[in-house]
């Protein structure tokens, strides 16, 4: 068994390789705004996906 957390049900883990200057600069905004990473990355993709269909 590995040391990862388990994902709760009706979640997927994201796990990507982000070159070192766009993470610096996610992990930065994440402190400005004062959110997690995952909370941050969620709302990303929220407002990207679905800024459609949420007018």
């Amino acid at each position: 068994m590995n040391g990862m957390p388990k994902t709760q049900p009706g979640f997927k883990r994201l796990n990507a390789d982000i070159p070192e200057e766009l993470f610096k600069e996610f992990a930065k905004r994440c402190i400005e705004e004062g959110v997690s990473k995952k909370d941050f990355l969620v709302q990303l993709l929220e407002k990207e996906l679905f800024k459609d269909s949420k007018k």
